[in-house]
């Protein structure tokens, strides 16, 4: 186990990530917050991205550190595996292809702050919107969240997050040690990291909680693990869940199997919190 010295541990998994993984540095050494220290741990990569690593580690070795240790084979252990080493009273992921926008840190940082503040020695879970931008950072959809149909203020308890098969995009995320405490690294039935974290706070009773700002700009490129999605929230309806019926199914039998592992319920209980999560949202209000 690393402690790390600064009070953010911000975790960044690569995998060929060459072509942009220098700007993506850049922008956290840019930040107007500086209390982190990155950790990147490489899956294997077949490009230059382990020298790129190595120039950064040389020239900035009070902010960056390489993880060395075998390879996770895929984003979700990857970056699970990285909190498990790694001691901190805060952790972030970070993706090898965005830019952060230079108050991410310190915005995300303040807010979390507030919510221990209201609720003391809870897991908490603080994230936010993101652009989605395409490969030269062109700004294609202003917010991630309205894209995806995402309402944080709607999902507050295990039962909410059956409402919706996303809760929070990993890149934005800064969750505290208590959070971290309540995971199982090992989980087989984790389909993503950034779920499976904010699904463990929930289950614990902790707090999520979303920002209603862009701090990312989430690039699309093709080589996404996992993008944003090229249909938009209002586009999916009766006719696009027909068309793309293996699709919808997979996602949600995937994303219900993952609930269950937590003790959700049945299967029942699911489809009503999918059911009543879309009338909450036509409604407006909790």
């Amino acid at each position: 186990m690393i402690t790390c010295d600064n009070e953010i541990a911000i975790l960044m998994a690569t995998y060929n990530g060459e072509k942009y993984l220098a700007e993506q540095i850049d922008s956290l050494l840019g930040q107007t917050c500086q209390a982190w220290h990155l950790y990147i741990h490489d899956d294997g990569s077949k490009d230059n991205t382990d020298h790129i690593i190595q120039g950064y580690v040389e020239k900035h070795p009070d902010k960056v550190t390489q993880l060395v240790y075998p390879a996770q084979g895929g984003a979700c252990r990857n970056f699970l595996s990285m909190v498990e080493k790694v001691d901190a009273p805060y952790y972030m992921f970070c993706d090898q292809d965005d830019v952060w926008m230079s108050d991410k840190i310190e915005l995300t940082l303040q807010e979390m702050k507030r919510q221990e503040a209201s609720h003391p020695q809870k897991p908490v879970v603080v994230h936010t919107d993101l652009h989605i931008v395409d490969e030269h950072l062109t700004i294609t959809y202003d917010s991630m969240w309205r894209h995806c149909g995402l309402h944080p203020q709607y999902i507050k308890t295990l039962d909410d997050a059956g409402g919706h098969t996303s809760i929070a995009t990993g890149c934005t995320m800064l969750f505290n040690q208590q959070a971290k405490d309540c995971c199982s690294f090992s989980a087989a039935k984790a389909i993503m990291h950034d779920c499976w974290v904010c699904l463990c706070a929930l289950k614990q009773g902790g707090i999520v909680y979303g920002i209603n700002k862009q701090l990312v700009l989430y690039r699309q490129h093709g080589s996404n693990c996992l993008g944003a999605g090229a249909t938009k929230a209002s586009d999916v309806n009766i006719k696009y869940r027909i068309l793309n019926f293996n699709k919808v199914y997979k996602s949600n039998r995937n994303y219900y199997v993952m609930l269950r592992s937590l003790g959700y319920g049945s299967i029942f209980k699911y489809i009503y919190n999918k059911v009543r999560y879309k009338q909450r949202k036509r409604r407006g209000f909790y």
